[in-house]
């Protein structure tokens, strides 16, 4: 038996090499045959950002996502004496961040002293949720009436402005802004900030109706509550004369059989172009929302809440009260009432309009967004037609044809009288505007047409309106990829569409209820195209039918619009015994669609995977565990309630009347036994309240993740 011999320099060669290469990886460096290059990390500390946010960094060619506060640190190491560059490509959410230290050059040292600081924007405070925000509109009795006329023209659908309407379509309605003066108050009043000359305008498609009451007190007429728009940077340098009329004095007079108007239309508003890019802590646009069939002033605002704490892309909400004042010369009266004359209009819900610089504040761009209505689901034909004609590019004596796009820019206003009442009529004095699409009992056309209709296409483009081309190509070819056969795969999908965000919006619409949506009526949302990711984003819109059920039973038995409100069909019932997936026989997210015939092509290749399905499943957990409980949700109502309360049930104006949609005219009345009271005693009994609501719903939701 022998044993190798190692002599003592080859064993003292092999320690002294050992121990060089251990001091230069202990240095950050790194060995190849004996020879070292010393690199070293680049780091930061971040603060400031919302827990709920992310932001967007960049280190030279490498990105790097960061969803925490605190320290952060590059995958990329560099050597001593490279340069390096640290930006911030995508800020949170509504947050402004800066950044210190974010550039050198590498010394013999880890570079860790970059800092990024982060603070909300300046409209944060606007929407807070812990106060009763107070507004104050100012208008001329000119002004008022005005907007009353050209709400009252805007309803050529139905014999034109021949009274006051009950009913009206998403169809016709006035985009005409009037001005007013804003002023935003304090709890006691004191005048916070104020807005000359901002534009004016009721909002809304199915909840629009006339802005007077003269029904319920012929002998004194009162403003009706109704949804509006404040812009901040309206310019009024269109036509806004449109609809409006004048008498023989030139006072703006009422439409009708016997009554003053020569059609003679009235002065354009003067332009203001002191507005242009005009913003009040730093919105450009408001809208107001009247509650419409919710007797708890509750719903809507708390689930933007929701949606907002989870970090899905939504407008923010809350409560305003808001004060009307009518204005006129000394003497002058407004439906009997000297002016001035201010009205309580109650509370509404405020909310931060999905635009141009909503984009920029949420996502760090403005890019194409498309406001997207049923059937808008990306399937079906009519989207991928390119041989559709574009409404953009009509022959000026076309106004409407049925293969016009889906995909455009809506138009539900004329550009000119002309437009509007066509070429003869609008060169005649004594032209009437109550002639126009006059029909007789059988739907015969007996008065004159106007040349002008509406144009809403299904996907509504809002933002970079003048790139519609580019847009609608771009819309186009990711509806012709989702509708592939055989279809794409996740991963492919994944590539083009924002899987994890779509995922945490579907886990919160599946929780609060919002029926009214993409999965089950193809409505009611936006797409928008993320520049930074090259990814089409889905962001949910208009939560006005949440937080509350209507049972099939009860619709089924009694299948009229104010029994089964709100609609009675299948895709709005049995909300709180619905699955995230089909069990059993149990009503489930995407067993039931308003247009069967058009998938919600999105959803069923998201889900098709199982991963994604447990994703979902974790995402409701969440929700369940940090928001939907009514130990959590309870006090917060209770809370608004009180600060509701006084301002509600001291309103000065009138709700919709009992048949302006078929129903019993109670929907609009404030009742907060709606939170956690006795159905029995509801305006509508077959509805949950927000309590019953909660806990049942949670209740659903946590045995079916329990047996998944």
């Amino acid at each position: 038996m022998s044993k190798k011999r190692v002599n003592k320099e080859t064993l003292q060669n092999i320690f002294l090499e050992a121990l060089l290469i251990s001091l230069l990886l202990g240095c950050g460096g790194s060995s190849s045959l004996g020879l070292t290059t010393p690199i070293y990390s680049i780091s930061g500390y971040l603060n400031g950002m919302d827990n709920i946010r992310s932001i967007g960094l960049s280190l030279n060619s490498e990105n790097l996502s960061v969803s925490q506060n605190g320290n952060f640190s590059f995958n990329q190491q560099l050597g001593e004496g490279n340069p390096y560059e640290v930006d911030i490509e995508r800020k949170p959410a509504r947050q402004d961040c800066t950044l210190t230290n974010g550039t050198g050059v590498v010394g013999q040292n880890n570079v860790n002293d970059i800092v990024i600081n982060c603070a909300y924007d300046e409209s944060d405070p606007l929407f807070s949720l812990d106060r009763l925000h107070k507004i104050r509109l100012t208008m001329t009795y000119e002004e008022w009436k005005a907007f009353e006329l050209d709400t009252l023209r805007s309803n050529y659908s139905i014999n034109d402005a021949s009274g006051p309407a009950l009913t009206w379509t998403s169809w016709t309605h006035s985009e005409i802004y009037r001005q007013a003066d804003f002023d935003y108050l304090d709890d006691q009043g004191v005048v916070l900030g104020s807005v000359p000359k901002v534009g004016f305008k009721m909002q809304g498609n199915t909840s629009r109706q006339y802005p007077v009451d003269y029904e319920s007190n012929p002998a004194q007429p009162k403003p009706r509550r109704f949804s509006f728009a404040i812009k901040f940077d309206e310019k009024f340098d269109e036509d806004e004369s449109v609809y409006a009329c004048i008498d023989a004095n030139g006072t703006p007079a009422s439409i009708g059989p016997g009554l003053p108007c020569l059609g003679i239309v009235a002065q354009n508003i003067p332009e203001y172009p002191e507005a242009d890019d005009r913003v009040f802590m730093g919105v450009e646009k408001l809208r107001f929302r009247f509650n419409r069939d919710d007797p708890t002033y509750q719903r809507e605002v708390l689930t933007h809440q929701l949606l907002n704490q989870i970090g899905v892309p939504v407008a923010r909400a809350t409560h305003a009260q808001v004060e009307l004042v009518i204005t006129g010369a000394v003497g002058q009266t407004l439906y009997g009432q000297a002016l001035p004359k201010t009205y309580n209009m109650g509370v509404f819900i405020m909310m931060e309009q999905v635009d141009k610089p909503y984009l920029k504040r949420y996502f760090d761009k403005n890019n194409y967004l498309f406001k997207v209505g049923a059937p808008g689901n990306l399937a079906g034909p009519s989207v991928v037609d390119a041989s559709c004609d574009p409404y953009e590019d009509k022959d000026s004596t076309i106004f409407f044809n049925a293969n016009f796009c889906v995909i455009g820019v809506e138009k539900s206003d004329p550009d000119s009288a002309e437009e509007w009442l066509g070429t003869a009529n609008y060169l005649n004095p004594n032209f009437v505007n109550t002639e126009i699409n006059k029909k007789d009992q059988n739907g015969n056309a007996i008065g004159n047409v106007s040349q002008f209709l509406p144009y809403k296409p299904t996907y509504d483009l809002k933002s970079k309106k003048k790139s519609i081309a580019d847009a609608r190509i771009a819309l186009r070819e990711f509806a012709q990829f989702v509708q592939t056969n055989p279809p794409p795969s996740v991963a492919e999908l994944g590539q083009k569409f924002d899987i994890p965000g779509f995922i945490k919006a579907q886990a919160a619409e599946i929780v609060v209820g919002a029926v009214d949506h993409y999965v089950r009526v193809a409505n009611n949302y936006y797409l928008y195209f993320n520049e930074h990711s090259n990814k089409w984003v889905y962001m949910p819109n208009d939560f006005d039918y949440t937080f509350t059920d209507v049972p099939g039973s009860d619709c089924n038995n009694n299948p009229t619009l104010n029994t089964c409100t709100p609609l009675n069909y299948d895709a709005f019932r049995d909300i709180i015994q619905m699955r995230a997936f089909q069990s059993g026989n149990n009503p489930y997210w995407a067993g039931e669609q308003f247009y069967p015939n058009y998938p919600p092509i999105l959803w069923n290749l998201v889900f098709s995977e199982g991963s994604n399905k447990a994703a979902l499943y974790q995402e409701i957990q969440n929700i369940l565990d940090e928001f939907f409980n009514w130990s959590i949700v309870g006090p917060l109502l209770q809370e608004r309630k009180n600060r509701l309360d006084q301002a509600i049930l001291s309103t000065d104006a009138a709700i919709r009347p009992a048949n302006l949609d078929g129903g019993s005219g109670c929907a609009d009345q404030y009742n907060p036994e709606e939170i956690e009271g006795d159905e029995a005693g509801f305006c509508n009994p077959a509805k949950a309240s927000i309590k019953r609501f909660i806990d049942e719903r949670r209740l659903i939701l946590q045995q079916e993740i329990n047996a998944n």
